[in-house]
Order: structure tokens, then C-alpha cells, then sequence
């Protein structure tokens, strides 16, 4: 007779559809967003594992209910893949299961380390645990290349909860965050502990109150300027194509596109000249600075070698030389190497300076897999059609700041933004500004471009650097220092967004710990992990007897 396994719980369900829930709700998605909810996720996930029999079912709670979740939060990952890449929906929906199901077994990893450390003291645990989730976001950021749901991402859509980052880092910061709210968890009574304990809930909400306080006080500190002066400031023109993702690659439209980013950038130029004549400023100092902007153009502006089109080019060069401007622009960089056959192709951010000739480039660092390259266990033929355009990218070693006058603009091109150690990278190399160039057209309308922005938010903290970001359908974004928008555009219209930013040479904090946290984390969490003493389990949470040290008795509380 075959055995069936048990359903959990009613309790423990509860927890596990509030734990997705809190997940996909705590993220931007289409319906509403509340950042904090995003917190219910882990507690969630440390009260299953807690609850659990035994731990393979520790490990399947948590990886389900943060697949449920993950997958309503990333769902938008199945419309690249069915409608850029061509593949049915009976293989793209997999396609986005499989990315989802990778990132849950974090989740998985996290509720069995709950249901092995039970015995642990209530302070004990929740500092491992915490300290587990902050290795968990880091681990997995560098393990799998997409680390697309770390609670400070969430939280960033309220400035106030992530001001701690200039210090700590995003993945430490959701550490903290999340030991604020095992603290107020483990302070609660239940069926099995029916006390209450102040001191535990005093901690969690002293912590969760020095985090908001520190926000509050360097958001204070910062006054909100959304068009900075001065001689360390300087003016921006965003220029967004909303060029059709489906025919952007097509040779007969490469002529269109480039026509279509000049036209753009003239009506933007002279829009602006207008608007200074009606207000009298026209030979105002700002009105100067203004005048000879930073001239943005996204990811792939111009869908050809801009090397070997020569026709082409020099529109785009004739382009820089009028406006007396930089232009900043992606393309395919291409480069012929002695003894191979095939020329190497990279993801390349353009920099022109106002004489039209090439000041420099970037080529990207961190590839996005299936969209620029396959990995080659999963080079399979039905996946080449992911790779649109000019096909296999190679990872760029010309990271260098661009530089121009008093500009030193540290690249990003998309999602690199979301990778703490490559905005360190730029700033250590000596950027004052970061600048991010992007395409989100892959995904349409939906919460991928939100998504997308409040994650690269966390690099302008991180690094006290502001954020230039320019995309072709949306959202393009004016970042300060303190995670702010400053400037927004909107999204699937062509047009044009001027701003002001400020140029930054100061260290944040951060910047000069970041070496140090996980090594220091790691430490802490074994010397926890081997020092800790062992005592009364969380029975409140626990659905199990497991056996503990003789301690005080039951009926005496503990704090």
C-alpha cells in the first residue's frame, strides 16, 4: 500500500500563503505595494521550518512557499522568453520556473537551518538567523547571477528603511531588518508558551526604531535637491527611443532608429532653449551649464557596429558636434583578435565628446544568461532564439570610468545595477557619478522596470554616488545619494526627460567596510553557531518536542 505524506497543518498553511503573499505584495506587482509586508516572508519561512516534523519537510515548506511567491513576483520572466525569443508558452512558462525555483531554494535552505537550530535560545537563533539570511543574499548573489529578491529591494521604494545601506550594505541591511522582527516574533505567546516577554520585544522594536532613526536623521542631514548648482553639479538629457524590442534588430529599420534618437534629442535640445527664453534665462550661468547637457541614449540605442557603419556613425557623431555635448550611447562593440577566426562581440556603452569624436567605452562586465549568452549546460538549440541581435556577447574587460571634463562616469549597462561589488568596482576606479544604461522593453507592462529601478537604488547608497539611469521604454531616473528619485520619466512613449545630478567623490561608509562584512558575518555565525549555548527551544513555534538542556522552569518567564 503506498503511503501518502500528511497535509501540514491548518496553522502552518496559513503561515505558508501568508509568507508567499508577503512576498509577492512586499515587491512592485501589478496590484499593490507594501515594503515592509516583504519582512512576513522570511519570519514566515523561520516559523515553518520551526514547526516542521522533520527536515526534508522543513526544507520543502520553505522552498514552496517562497517558489509561490518568487514566481508571482517574477512571472514577467515567461514574456521575453514567449514573445522576444519565440518559444511557446508550454516551454516558457518552465523557462521562468526553473529561475524562480532556483532562487526559493534559498528560501528551502533557510527554514531547514530554522527547523536544525531550534534548540538554540531565543537571541541566539534569531542572530543566526539573521545573520544566515544576509550570507543566503550575498551566497546566492554571487552563486547564480541574479539576485533579484533581497529584502532591501523591496524596502527601497520607502527611502526612510534603507538609509542604514550607506553603512551596511543592502543584504546586511535585510539581516538587521529581519532580526527585528524574529525578535518581536519570539517575544509573542502561543498554545505552548503562554508568556509574554517585553525584553524581547523591547529589542526588536529598539532595533526597528534605530533603523528608522538613523533614516530619518540622514535624510534630514541631505535636504532633498532635485536640480543641483554649482561647479560639482551638471545637466542630463535622456532621450528614450520606445524602439520596438520585435523589430529592433531588423537591418531595415537601423537607419529609422538612428533618425529617431536625433530627431528626439533635437526637439529635447530645442525644447529646453525655449523654455529658457520664455523664462529669461537665456544667458543665465544655468542656463549655460544647462546648455551643453550629458546626452543619454539606452542600452542598444543604435542596433548596429558602430565602428563599421560609418554612414551611420557620423549622423550620430554630426549629432554630439552640433549640441556642443557628450553623448553617451549603447551599441555593439565588435574587435577582430590575432589567431581567431571570429571577431568578439560586446555589450558597449559609447562615450562621444562634443567634437563628435569617441572619447572612450565601456563593455559589460556581467552578462545576462540566455539574453546575451547561453551557459554551456544549457546550450540546447531551441534556446538560440533568446539571443537576439548580433548573438553571443563576451564578458568586457573595458570597465574603466569614462571620462570627460569634470566626469567620470562609472557604467552600468541594465542589469549590472543590481550587483553591489561592480558599482564598488566603478567607484573605486575613481567614477564620481553612476550611470546605468538600460532596455526593459523585454518585459512589457509590467513590474520587471520597477523592480529593476528600486534595485539599482541601493547602489547609489551603498556608494554615495548619484545614479544617472536611461532606458529605452522606461523608466528613466535621477538617483541622489540618499536613494531618492530626483527626476522620473514616464514609460512606452518616445520623448525626452532633462534633469540635474551632482558629482560625488567622497567614500560612503560602505564603501570602505565592504570587504570586510561577509568575512566578519561568516565568523560571527560560527562562533555563534559553535559557542551558543543551547537551551529551551521556541516551543511557541515549534510543533515538535525536541529535547533541550534542563533550564528554568516552565512557568517562569524568559526574556
Amino acid at each position: 500500500m503506498t503511503r501518502t505524506r500528511p497535509l501540514p497543518p491548518l496553522r502552518d498553511l496559513c503561515w505558508g500563503l501568508a509568507g508567499a503573499l508577503a512576498l509577492w505584495l512586499g515587491f512592485p506587482n501589478d496590484l499593490l505595494s507594501l515594503p515592509p509586508l516583504v519582512l512576513l516572508w522570511p519570519v514566515a519561512l523561520a516559523v515553518l521550518g520551526l514547526r516542521a516534523p522533520g527536515r526534508m519537510a522543513a526544507l520543502r515548506r520553505g522552498w514552496l512557499v517562497s517558489l509561490a511567491g518568487g514566481t508571482a513576483v517574477l512571472y514577467w520572466l515567461t514574456l521575453p522568453v514567449h514573445n522576444v525569443g519565440g518559444l511557446p508558452w508550454l516551454l516558457a512558462v518552465p523557462c521562468a520556473l526553473f529561475i524562480a525555483s532556483c532562487l526559493a531554494s534559498a528560501g528551502g535552505l533557510f527554514s531547514l537551518a530554522a527547523y536544525l537550530l531550534r534548540a538554540r535560545p531565543p537571541l541566539t537563533l534569531a542572530l543566526l538567523l539573521a545573520l544566515l539570511w544576509y550570507l543566503l543574499e550575498a551566497c546566492y548573489a554571487l552563486a547564480l547571477g541574479f539576485p533579484w529578491l533581497p529584502l532591501a529591494g523591496a524596502l527601497a521604494v520607502w527611502p526612510q528603511l534603507i538609509q542604514a545601506a550607506d553603512t551596511l550594505g543592502a543584504y546586511a541591511l535585510g539581516g538587521c531588518w529581519l532580526l527585528a522582527a524574529l525578535l518581536c516574533l519570539f517575544s509573542l505567546p502561543s498554545a505552548t508558551q503562554r508568556h509574554f516577554f517585553p525584553r524581547r520585544l523591547a529589542a526588536g522594536l529598539g532595533l526597528a526604531a534605530l533603523l528608522l532613526g538613523y533614516g530619518a536623521w540622514r535624510l534630514d542631514a541631505h535636504p532633498f535637491q532635485p536640480a543641483p548648482t554649482g561647479p560639482d553639479s551638471m545637466a542630463v538629457l535622456f532621450v528614450e527611443g520606445n524602439v520596438d524590442q520585435n523589430r529592433k534588430w531588423l537591418p531595415a529599420f537601423q537607419r529609422q532608429t538612428v533618425e529617431l534618437y536625433l530627431s528626439l534629442t533635437r526637439a529635447g535640445l530645442a525644447a529646453r532653449t525655449v523654455a529658457d527664453t520664455d523664462t529669461g534665462q537665456g544667458a543665465d550661468k544655468a542656463s549655460d551649464l544647462d546648455a551643453r547637457p550629458l546626452i543619454v541614449w539606452p542600452e542598444t540605442a543604435l542596433p548596429f557596429f558602430f565602428e563599421t557603419k560609418p554612414r551611420l556613425a557620423v549622423l550620430v557623431r554630426d549629432m554630439a558636434l552640433t549640441a556642443h555635448s557628450p553623448l553617451l550611447f549603447g551599441a555593439p562593440g565588435v574587435e577582430r583578435r590575432p589567431g581567431q577566426a571570429e571577431p568578439a562581440i560586446f555589450n558597449r556603452a559609447f562615450l562621444l565628446g562634443p567634437d563628435g569624436e569617441t572619447v572612450g567605452y565601456y563593455d559589460k562586465e556581467h552578462l545576462v544568461p540566455f539574453g546575451e549568452y547561453l551557459p554551456e549546460w544549457l546550450n540546447w538549440g531551441f534556446l538560440q532564439a533568446l539571443l537576439q541581435g548580433v548573438g553571443v556577447y563576451e564578458t568586457g574587460t573595458a570597465t574603466a570610468p569614462l571620462r570627460h571634463g569634470n566626469l567620470a562616469l562609472g557604467m552600468l549597462i541594465c542589469y549590472e545595477g543590481i550587483f553591489p561589488w561592480l558599482a564598488q568596482a566603478r567607484v573605486a576606479d575613481g567614477a564620481n557619478i553612476l550611470t546605468d544604461i538600460s532596455n526593459d522593453g523585454w518585459f512589457g507592462n509590467t513590474p520587471a522596470a520597477r523592480q529593476h529601478l528600486y534595485l539599482t537604488v541601493l547602489r547609489a547608497l551603498e556608494q554615495n554616488r548619484w545614479i544617472l539611469r536611461g532606458t529605452n521604454t522606461g523608466i528613466s531616473v535621477v538617483v541622489d545619494p540618499r536613494g531618492r528619485v530626483t527626476a522620473r520619466g514616464g514609460q512606452f512613449r518616445a520623448g525626452t526627460l532633462w534633469a540635474r545630478a551632482g558629482l560625488t567623490t567622497a567614500p560612503s561608509p560602505y564603501h570602505r567596510l565592504a570587504p570586510w562584512l561577509l568575512p566578519s558575518a561568516v565568523l560571527l555565525f560560527c562562533a555563534l553557531l559553535a559557542f551558543g549555548s543551547r537551551g529551551a527551544q521556541i516551543s511557541a513555534f515549534s510543533g515538535t518536542s525536541g529535547k533541550s538542556k534542563p533550564g528554568p522552569s516552565p512557568s517562569t518567564p524568559q526574556n
